[in-house]
């Protein structure tokens, strides 16, 4: 592994680049929303910051939103085996759950009762996903802790007209078949329509001989969205939009005391959302009405014993505005409110309900060479009661190619419904949980120059009652104490000849009150992704290392993996792709006893119209 990490920093000196980040040459005239709520330059955001577009989806060409966010800095990715298996993310070392998910600026429902499951959001529908590191609760309140992932469907009235189709196969018998596109109507009206279908037989992804011998975990989905962008004046635009999935997957339930357990799951999720937007002169304002649901369940093969049955509904209101106050002077604020509802069917937790309202403010002042950026909010939860945060960065320009960056903020995290009441086999909840609450701080310098550009950042996250699954008595507590996270993050991008290339390494120490290693939580990584064209063939290339980490009565050992994806373009609008996954065949698991996917073959054919 030494020597495929040697080989990688050796092949990353001629190879390209995946993601904007807020350090890139090319990135000025990129308009991002996540940072702080309002549409502002990248280049303008203090913090940490990545965006990954629709493109740079396609040219890796991923099959999973884990896949494009393994590859970004600060990310670690553990998944129980295969496509649709059960993954989790560490933003930092920070839980899933301290990591906001966000679609088009909304929670997901699933947030309701645990943190999100990436493999089951459908990935033909994402445009585009901006994701910033560091506390950001106090422009979005509970969870973010250790970052926050936006991931945006959603085109508007200037979109072109565009048709994408895709069909390809693979590996496992894998089939997919996608069509997407977004139609003019008139010159005020965007109609957005896209649609797709997935099947991965897959394998045994937990095996355990005697128990489950033969058996295979696959995955297959359905999913649809449709979106109306309308422009009713100079002033006034608004939307509405849905978008649906259901999914079918099965895992592994067996162990030496329940026997042999093939799990089928099914989930079906839908979401409704409408939103307006004003915009005169120095003012613009915006209001956004959301209603998600999701239903889950379970059946244990052959019996067809209902093993779990459960739905999330989730309602959400928000208003936000902004005003130009001067030149150098901006600011804005708003109310969002939200209702989190879970309802077990099994029986065994009943309903719970509970309501969450948040107020926050936030100014930008940007004097050149000084910016500064606060923010302060006010949650009420109906549980918890009151909580504050605040955050304040600050960026001074040394000269015109070199910014010092720093930053400090609060964050909370209240207990989700599923850690608070949920009772099965596997865990029990605990409502006498306390709410997580965390002091973060970045020190980031970054360097930009026409060769390429280069981001070192250091960051501390100190985390009171880290909430903690224990599972000799399966259930939730707070651990007593200061759980500390810290680490060093570097970022480079930059050219050799025509090829343009990035790579990120992190290094972090990630410790209980304890003193104790996170469970699951590397100390290094080092990831490299590039693009690059050849007449009318397109590459990308990716590699990956992980260092050792523990894990639930084992440590799993460093491993690195390698990708290709090569797109050759029969007609200007006509693509055949190929991709190879693991291209080494390398064993190894994110999770101990769930094995990830050897050597895997995908092929595929993209019009384009």
């Amino acid at each position: 592994m030494k020597k495929s990490l040697l080989a990688a920093t050796i092949a990353s000196l001629c190879l390209p680049s995946f993601a904007s980040s807020a350090a890139d040459t090319t990135s000025d005239d990129v308009m991002v929303v996540t940072a702080n709520r309002f549409e502002q330059p990248i280049t303008s955001v203090l913090a940490p910051f990545n965006v990954v577009t629709r493109q740079d989806i396609d040219n890796v060409q991923a099959k999973t939103l884990t896949e494009v966010l393994s590859l970004l800095p600060g990310m670690q990715i553990t998944q129980n085996g295969g496509r649709g298996q059960s993954s989790s993310i560490f933003v930092r070392g920070a839980n899933s759950d301290q990591v906001l998910v966000l679609v088009d600026g909304i929670r997901m429902a699933r947030s309701v009762a645990g943190n999100v499951d990436f493999n089951q959001i459908p990935l033909t529908q994402v445009e585009r996903i901006e994701f910033t590191r560091g506390a950001r609760a106090a422009i979005y309140g509970s969870e973010a802790i250790g970052g926050v992932i936006n991931i945006i469907t959603l085109t508007g009235t200037d979109t072109p007209s565009k048709t994408k189709l895709d069909l390809g196969i693979g590996s496992h018998n894998y089939q997919e078949a996608n069509a997407s596109g977004a139609y003019k109507i008139g010159d005020k009206t965007v109609l957005q329509l896209a649609a797709g279908y997935e099947n991965d037989k897959g394998y045994n992804v937990h095996p355990q001989p005697g128990l489950n011998d033969g058996d295979k975990h696959g995955f297959d989905s359905r999913n649809a969205s449709l979106a109306l962008h309308h422009q009713f004046s100079d002033q006034v635009s608004g939307y509405v939009a849905t978008r649906w999935y259901k999914n079918h997957y099965q895992y592994d339930g067996s162990s030496i005391y329940s026997g042999h357990q093939y799990v089928r799951a099914e989930t079906e999720f839908n979401d409704y959302s409408a939103g307006l937007k004003y915009a005169q002169d120095s003012y613009k304002s915006s209001v956004i009405f959301d209603y998600q649901k999701q239903d889950n369940l379970d059946r244990i093969d052959k019996t067809n014993v209902i093993n779990r049955q459960d739905q999330y509904h989730q309602r959400n209101v928000q208003w936000h505005n902004q005003y130009q106050l001067l030149s150098t002077l901006s600011v804005s604020g708003g109310i969002d409110w939200r209702q989190e509802q879970w309802n077990d069917l099994t029986g065994f937790a009943g309903n719970k309900e509970r309501d969450n309202t948040g107020y926050y403010a936030i100014g930008l002042w940007d004097y050149s060479p000084v910016s500064i950026e606060t923010s302060v909010r006010l949650d009420d939860n109906q549980q918890y009661g009151t909580h504050s945060t605040y955050n304040i960065a600050g960026g001074w320009y040394l000269n015109d190619n070199i910014q010092l960056r720093g930053s400090y903020g609060t964050a909370f995290k209240a207990p989700n419904l599923y850690q608070l009441y949920v009772k099965s086999a596997w865990s029990t909840g605990n409502p006498n949980l306390n709410p997580e609450t965390s002091k973060n701080i970045d020190v980031s310098l970054h360097a930009d120059y026409d060769i390429g550009s280069l981001a070192v950042t250091a960051y501390q996250m100190r985390i009171d009652d880290l909430i903690n699954y224990t599972g000799g008595a399966p259930s939730y507590e707070n651990v007593a104490g200061e759980s500390k996270i810290k680490g060093v993050e570097v970022e480079a991008d930059f050219d050799t000849g025509i090829i343009s290339h990035q790579l990120n390494f992190d290094f972090k120490d990630p410790r209980d009150s304890k003193g104790q290693q996170l469970i699951r939580r590397e100390k290094f990584s080092f990831k490299w992704v590039g693009t690059a064209s050849y007449g009318d063939l397109d590459t990308a290339v990716t590699y990956q290392y992980h260092g050792k980490r523990p894990d639930f009565d084992a440590e799993l050992p460093a491993y690195d993996t390698w990708d290709l994806a090569l797109t050759y373009w029969l007609q200007p609008k006509l693509a055949l792709k190929g991709r190879v996954a693991n291209l080494l065949n390398e064993d190894y698991e994110t999770a101990a006893g769930y094995v990830m996917p050897g050597r895997t073959f995908y092929t595929s054919i993209n019009y384009q119209f």
